[in-house]
């Protein structure tokens, strides 16, 4: 897909990676983990904004929505309006959140889980969750990564060269520079990210041998789908999985930590909210229209079908090829960012909740030369596991939510609850994490009546801790 100039083009894209790294590490104040793993807490509007939308559109919104989207239809416009509600739930806890953060110094999603309950099982189990989270977050968009390369090179370099390349330059600068090299090179790659999703429709829509005359049809049948039970319950479930789930991500909460002020928060999140309509619903279109105009996709294949676009519009369109070629390079590049993201957050959980709690103390710069070692260790083990696991995209995005959701309650309800106890949050979470596992991984009742398995877990999760809190409070002297 790439010609020559192209390949030269990205290789240089990706070099300026490394020199923003070594500019970073320069504008490193102190070698501490707070300096390290949020920037000083120095993020303003434009670059807390970028890090947000590079973080939470990149291999999904490229690869795994645009699939489903292929394959289902109206699933994709579950997704646009999920991504919208983020917004509302980061609004429900964030302020709040952000104002501890500066009075405990925070730096890990488990810093305030630890301060706001003091029990250790609680944290254990929370951080359970978000390193398997973060595992396969990470997982999901190194295999997007691999198949972004394998398909530009036209196999020329391949999926698995792909991601063990890109991983080590993603090794090299974000041990260099920590979050100031990812929020810095946010800003560059969402940028041209958002340009190249928006030709990619406009040049779609434009063809006449293409085009989105099918749209009205397409989304009949989504409507029609819609008007079923399973269809509609399916839908809002999703919404409400990722709505919930991604608002609580460790390297988002990080970065509610890492604004200068709450203004500074609130303003960045309505810039958020308008992003899913020039983001996701363009490319979710695109995907859905060439069913009409595409050969058959099937299986994991399908979550290529914006790169088939792309090569299919190069073909006919050559005089825009120098701007889907910037779009190929900016995708590898946000896609990039975003493993950086959560590659730094699973490092701080690592190095501050799991290495600084032991009871043989080490010094703070001593976790700060841990945390560069780890950037390597972690960045090595999730390349070679992406490389062997068969998973699609897809399905490690929504078991990844799975999971996830369940610990909204002890953030969101913790910080607005404050008789909430740790050990009922602690029953209804493993309650909650066990009943989405189980009817995730038993043949035969999968997604009962149209609802996700983690949506199911998150009610029983709300029933046992608001039942256990209700009978601690009948015991409890007034």
């Amino acid at each position: 897909m790439l010609n020559t100039a192209g390949m030269y083009a990205v290789g240089v894209y990706l070099l300026s990676l490394l020199i923003i790294g070594a500019i970073a590490r320069r504008a490193s104040r102190e070698s501490s983990l707070k300096d390290y793993y949020l920037a000083g807490s120095s993020l303003g509007v434009v670059s807390l904004f970028f890090t947000l939308y590079a973080t939470q559109y990149s291999g999904n919104a490229l690869f795994a929505i645009p699939g489903q989207a292929y394959r289902e239809g109206f699933s994709a416009f579950a997704i646009v309006l999920a991504l919208m509600g983020i917004v509302l739930v980061y609004s429900s806890f964030a302020p709040k959140l952000h104002h501890w953060s500066k009075r405990a110094g925070f730096v890990t999603a488990g810093d305030f889980i630890a301060w706001r309950y003091d029990d250790r099982r609680l944290l254990i189990a929370a951080n359970l969750i978000f390193v398997f989270t973060l595992t396969s977050y990470i997982l999901a968009n190194l295999k997007a990564m691999g198949l972004l390369v394998e398909s530009a090179t036209g196999g020329a370099v391949s999926a698995a060269e792909g991601i063990l390349l890109l991983s080590l330059i993603m090794a090299i600068y974000e041990s260099l520079g920590g979050m100031r090299s990812v929020v810095w090179t946010d800003v560059l790659q969402g940028s041209i990210l958002l340009a190249g999703a928006l030709v990619v429709f406009v040049l779609v829509w434009q063809s006449p041998e293409l085009g989105l005359i099918t749209m009205p049809k397409l989304i009949l049948s989504a409507e029609q789908a819609l008007g079923q039970w399973r269809g509609a319950s399916e839908f809002v479930s999703l919404l409400l999985l990722v709505a919930i789930g991604a608002a609580v991500y460790p390297q988002a909460i990080q970065r509610i930590y890492a604004a200068r002020s709450a203004a500074v928060l609130r303003q960045s999140y309505k810039l958020l909210v308008l992003m899913p309509l020039l983001v996701v619903l363009p490319l979710s279109l695109v995907a859905m229209s060439a069913t009409q105009w595409l050969p058959p996709l099937s299986g994991t294949e399908s979550e290529r079908v914006i790169l088939h676009a792309i090569d299919h519009v190069l073909q006919n369109v050559g005089i825009w090829s120098g701007l889907l070629v910037l779009y190929i390079g900016a995708a590898i590049a946000a896609i990039m960012s975003t493993v950086d993201s959560a590659l730094l957050a699973l490092g701080s959980i690592v190095t501050k909740d799991i290495l600084g709690n032991r009871k043989v103390q080490i010094s703070e710069a001593g976790l700060h030369r841990i945390g560069r070692l780890l950037t390597w260790v972690l960045m090595g083990v999730t390349a070679a596991l992406a490389i062997i696991l068969p998973q699609s995209i897809w399905a490690l995005m929504v078991f990844k939510f799975e999971l996830l959701v369940q610990v909204a309650p002890t953030i969101i309800l913790g910080l607005r609850w404050p008789m909430l106890r740790a050990h009922c949050l602690l029953t209804g979470l493993i309650a909650g994490s066990v009943t989405a596992v189980l009817l995730t991984v038993i043949p035969g009742i999968e997604d009962p009546l149209g609802v996700h398995a983690g949506v199911w877990g998150l009610g029983v999760n709300l029933v046992c801790t608001g039942l256990i809190q209700c009978l601690w409070r009948s015991r409890v002297p007034h």
